[in-house]
């Protein structure tokens, strides 16, 4: 969203988006002209910082995700997780989304629908709506815009994000990403809102199970925004 979102290896430029196991969709072939894929995905956070917000000091978070391929151009990604705190707050986030991503040459497209509803939290249930767009420099960079607005906050977040990939063995690699994140009326959060920064490594255990560590780091640059150095790990397992 967690994001938060939800972010299948589908082609490089969607695992630059969301690369990790948390977001990752693995195509399985089968006799009809739509190819599909499923993803079980259990997420544990050191800390749960989410749009340089704190939500939660530890959280576990259960996804099932699913991604339809219409054509070789167009897929619809759609799911559902939970997320709770594991230490002594009684947080709680479940959520539903569905996205839809057209590829046009080096460029991806992605509008994207989300609803939230928290209890125990600062943030307000709502719906986030938003699109992205995602540039391939090569194989290995790649850049991210996105926009999204959230009823629950009353308020815009705009986010400008850089990805590198690394290709460690015929089943590891590493992701890094970083960026910049901007508000308007976001939760009180007007302007330049934050620095972040994700280094994650992925072991893919078979075809079907994987398995990312990631430490993660946010700089605050707007009073609301929470500085950070967090950790955690994803189990991802496909079908």
């Amino acid at each position: 969203m967690t994001s938060s979102t939800l972010t299948s290896i589908i082609t490089l430029s969607l695992s630059t988006i969301s690369a990790t196991a948390a977001d990752s969709m693995i195509d399985k072939i089968t006799d009809s002209e739509i190819k599909y894929g499923l993803e079980a995905l259990t997420t544990w956070r050191s800390e749960y910082i989410y749009r340089g917000f704190k939500l939660a000091d530890k959280s576990m978070e259960f996804q099932l995700a699913g991604q339809a391929s219409l054509s070789d151009s167009e897929t619809i990604d759609f799911g559902f997780y939970f997320d709770t705190a594991t230490g002594d707050a009684d947080f709680t986030e479940t959520a539903a989304f569905i996205d839809f991503s057209k590829n046009i040459g080096d460029l991806t497209y992605t509008a994207n629908l989300t609803l939230r509803d928290y209890a125990n939290s600062s943030f307000k249930s709502g719906a986030d709506i938003g699109g992205s767009v995602n540039w391939i420099y090569n194989d290995t960079f790649d850049f991210t815009a996105q926009l999204s607005y959230d009823t629950g906050a009353s308020g815009a977040y705009a986010e400008f994000k850089a990805s590198a990939y690394k290709e460690l063995s015929e089943s590891s690699y590493l992701l890094f990403s970083s960026g910049l994140g901007l508000t308007a009326s976001y939760y009180d959060s007007n302007g330049l809102h934050q620095l972040f920064a994700k280094l994650e490594y992925t072991y893919n255990i078979s075809d079907n199970v994987s398995i990312s560590p990631f430490l993660a780091a946010n700089i605050g640059i707007d009073k609301e925004a929470q500085d950070s150095i967090n950790a955690g790990i994803y189990f991802a397992v496909s079908f």
